[in-house]
């Protein structure tokens, strides 16, 4: 669509610009960072800010969003529930009750998309008494804008607890790829082995044990069971400096276990292996990508901002008080 002339776009408004220059046009594509009626400021895919002047400009057009940011909450949370799936799972209406043996809280609690099938406090009970059952805590996972309007309340009313909120981030696989060319090549100049693989190896495992995750039969059902999985390590003999996994479903890629060995931290390598990832995951049909981040993990924000991905929604965990 494009812009009228004297209009001035609103931070975070995707556009495409010509640009007239001493030596011709040129394009400048990207989002907006800050406008007035004489300079536009745009962060271009590759993470660079061009600084462009109004008069300068000769055709703007806004650029509409992506499938990555048009797609529902709703329909992303299906989509990422297949990414990782839970070793036990059962149906209570529209909800979706996962059992993995406490492994992740993901794995781990009643997705609450839609309608139950019955009242809602039944419907808790029914949830309470499924956990019990599988000796895991009572837990749900409550979407921003999904989860039914009246259930935050409920489980106040009931003396559940919150955790912090989660970032669900999207984004275009093309523009991720785009913002950091050559994080990989820079991460393998170092010295490092990329490995792409359909199932991790020891190395992998290891890297992952290092988060604090414990490697039970559980852990490798939940990370394994895909029919499109790929696991990406950049390793430093038998070791792995840096891990990620990405499971494609739908043309949808979930990026889950980014993880950098805490001696290796600060160079780049969450960015390379992430991109590495992504890239093989573009190969075997993704093409829109979603990660989940705590909203405290800034740094981890930071960078898949840079990555080009921003989010769509947020969600927290619930969790009963009566069966911690």
């Amino acid at each position: 669509m494009p812009l009228q002339p004297g209009e001035v776009p609103l931070p975070g408004t995707a556009v495409t610009l010509r640009v007239a220059t001493p030596v011709g046009p040129i394009s400048v594509v990207g989002e907006i960072v800050s406008a007035d009626a004489e300079r536009w400021a745009v962060r271009r895919r590759d993470g660079e800010i061009a600084d462009v002047s109004v008069a300068s400009i000769e055709a703007s057009r806004v650029v509409p969003p992506g499938r990555s940011a048009t797609t529902s909450a709703r329909e992303i949370q299906q989509i990422a529930a297949f990414g990782w799936r839970a070793v036990e799972t059962a149906r209570l209406g529209d909800w979706l009750l996962r059992a993995s043996g406490g492994f992740t809280q993901r794995a781990n609690s009643a997705l609450a998309l839609g309608d139950p099938g019955v009242e809602l406090d039944r419907a808790l009970d029914l949830v309470g008494d499924w956990y019990a059952e599988r000796e895991l805590p009572a837990r749900l996972m409550h979407i921003d804008g999904v989860s039914p309007d009246e259930l935050s309340g409920r489980l106040r009313g009931r003396g559940w607890q919150a955790s912090d909120d989660d970032h669900l981030m999207t984004g275009e696989i093309a523009h991720a790829l785009r913002a950091m060319p050559n994080a990989v090549a820079d991460a393998v100049r170092s010295g490092l082995e990329l490995r792409v693989a359909d199932a991790p190896d020891d190395a992998w495992y290891a890297c992952y044990r290092d988060t604090g995750r414990q490697i039970t039969e559980a852990s490798r059902q939940v990370l394994q069971t895909h029919p499109a999985v790929v696991f990406a390590s950049l390793c430093d003999g038998d070791r792995a400096a840096a891990i990620a996994r990405a499971a494609v479903d739908a043309r949808w890629a979930g990026l889950f276990a980014v993880a950098v060995a805490p001696q290796r931290r600060r160079h780049g390598l969450g960015a390379a292996v992430t991109l590495a990832a992504l890239k093989e995951a573009a190969r075997r049909g993704g093409r829109h990508a979603y990660l989940q981040v705590e909203t405290t993990n800034l740094a981890a924000v930071e960078l898949y901002y840079r990555l080009n991905f921003r989010v769509h929604h947020d969600y927290r965990y619930w969790t009963s008080a009566s069966s911690k």
